[in-house]
């Protein structure tokens, strides 16, 4: 067993080095690593005195806070599985991944129990509130503890996707998995033990709690946590707290550089900053330099089933490879195959597959989907159509789910977003695929204008003209306000929603 691979292990070892040095700062205030200690050592004595021991399942319904951290790190540290779950699914939803999961305890936050009360009476487990952590904790020692024979290969958490289109699946990362994701990090992005990150977007999500919690926590820096995102409280945070990095998808970077408290606020401590979920344009980047003078981008691709994060496009890449998605980090294999599996030539499109010692362990109860998804060469198949160049360069294409079949051809709509997203009146573009008798599938803009800017269809059509083939044009431009468009917890946008709704009726 390699302790330093053990995610409880990692608070333990900077709780002796850096005692009195911050490690969580929330609305509540601030928690010192010999306090975080204590804590999570108290989580984990009074989850084994509610019977909950290694292996077992305990649930996450909350928002981020020093209790969710503490919590996390107490379940971790006796060999348990943590749960998160994203509470804006719905009930329904939410009783699956409990049902799915066998979770035993659900820890859950007072916003969330008015919204989820009925569910929460009818459940047979218990539940806990983490505003009443201390009085949980008061059950227990503060000694600290690792469950026997817990090991680095052990599942650490089950994180779900896909519960919008279908049965959720849950995704099982291992110690080992989530420890590996941390070092290519910490490597490839110049993470530092100085650093105070600003965790915004909830710790549900893996790009949150693997990418940004768990590699600061390993380093013995300082996390900071919001309850929930907002443009002026991220602002306002990062003048307050000298924050050095975040993450944000585009949609998010583009609210933050036009919020008038951008100019007013001193944001220079940030150094780094981290983006991904949504394609970044350059202009994006420079009214992000421009907001930021000396700011570092770190354009990042990834999913949670590869611990999540595959490629890193840096700062000092970005003019020998724009518009690609970066390379592989240090300690993961990417690689082009085409339909039979063959590694493709450079140049040529096929679907990313991905290798390494962060790559899920598979999906908990479904030896189906696992056998789907990773082959028998250890390579997970992502779904994702790219191409690499000879530098080992990745250029994101389309989701193959989302790509539009239009009169016999192949459309890729992030293709064709990328076009439309450079005009100068768009802030954002969703391309979808909608039926059509004569096409299959029509190529569809949906576009959201900057504020006071106008613009009509035809004149973004002729904007695209002049870098698309004519089959790629959009067929249909439907224009509509930024509060309409519909984006995830993390600012992704929902194409199902916009297909849902302007999907013709027949």
């Amino acid at each position: 067993m390699s302790s330093r691979m053990l995610l409880g292990g990692h608070i333990t070892h900077n709780a002796k080095r850096f005692p009195d040095k911050v490690a969580l700062i929330d609305k509540a205030g601030r928690t010192t690593y010999a306090e975080f200690e204590v804590g999570a050592n108290q989580v984990g004595h009074a989850l084994l005195v509610k019977g909950v021991g290694h292996g077992d399942k305990v649930a996450f319904l909350a928002s981020s806070s020093r209790e969710w951290v503490e919590a996390f790190y107490g379940v971790v540290k006796i060999g348990a599985v943590a749960v998160p779950l994203n509470y804006r699914e719905t009930p329904e939803q939410i009783l699956m991944m409990l049902e799915d999961s066998g979770s035993k305890v659900l820890f859950v936050s007072d916003q969330h129990v008015e919204a989820f009360g009925s569910l929460l009476e009818s459940l047979a487990l218990p539940v806990v509130k983490l505003e009443s952590l201390d009085a949980f904790k008061g059950l227990s020692s503060n000694l600290p503890h690792t469950a026997d024979a817990l090991s680095e290969h052990d599942p650490a958490v089950i994180l779900y996707t896909g519960g919008t289109t279908g049965r959720s699946k849950g995704v099982l990362l291992s110690h080992s998995n989530l420890f590996w994701n941390s070092l290519n990090e910490i490597i490839d992005t110049n993470m530092e033990e100085g650093d105070n990150t600003l965790i915004a977007t909830p710790l549900h999500h893996s790009a949150a709690l693997n990418c940004w919690l768990l590699p600061h926590l390993y380093l013995g820096a300082t996390a900071t946590l919001l309850e929930k995102y907002a443009t002026e409280d991220v602002l306002r945070v990062i003048d307050r707290e000298r924050v050095t990095n975040t993450f944000m998808p585009p949609s998010l970077a583009r609210e933050f550089v036009l919020h008038p408290l951008a100019k007013e606020l001193d944001i220079s401590s940030m150094t780094r900053w981290y983006v991904g979920s949504g394609i970044l344009t350059a202009n994006d980047r420079s009214a992000m330099k421009a907001c930021i003078p000396g700011v570092k981008i770190f354009y990042q691709y990834g999913l949670t089933e590869a611990g999540p994060i595959a490629t890193v496009l840096k700062e000092e890449d970005y003019d020998r490879a724009r518009g690609s998605i970066g390379r592989a980090f240090q300690n993961v294999e990417v690689a082009i195959v085409d339909d039979q599996g063959n590694v493709a030539p450079p140049g040529e499109i096929g679907e990313i597959v991905l290798r390494g010692p962060t790559i899920m362990l598979g999906y908990h109860n479904r030896p189906d989907a696992t056998a789907d998804a990773i082959d028998q060469d250890g390579w997970l198949h992502t779904g994702d159509l790219a191409h690499m160049d000879a530098n080992g360069f990745v250029y994101f294409y389309d989701r193959l789910k989302d790509m539009i079949k239009t009169g016999g051809l192949n459309v890729y709509s992030q293709e064709v977003e990328a076009v439309l997203a450079k005009h100068d009146h768009v802030r954002e573009v969703a391309v979808i695929g909608l039926n059509n008798e004569r096409w299959g599938e029509e190529v569809t803009a949906i576009i959201v204008l900057h504020e006071g800017a106008s613009g009509n269809a035809e004149q973004l059509v002729a904007h695209a003209r002049e870098h698309l083939a004519s089959y790629q044009l959009p067929k249909r431009v439907e224009f509509i306000a930024y509060e309409e468009m519909p984006f995830n917890h993390n600012g992704k946008i929902l194409k199902r929603e916009l297909r849902q709704r302007f999907e013709p009726q027949g």
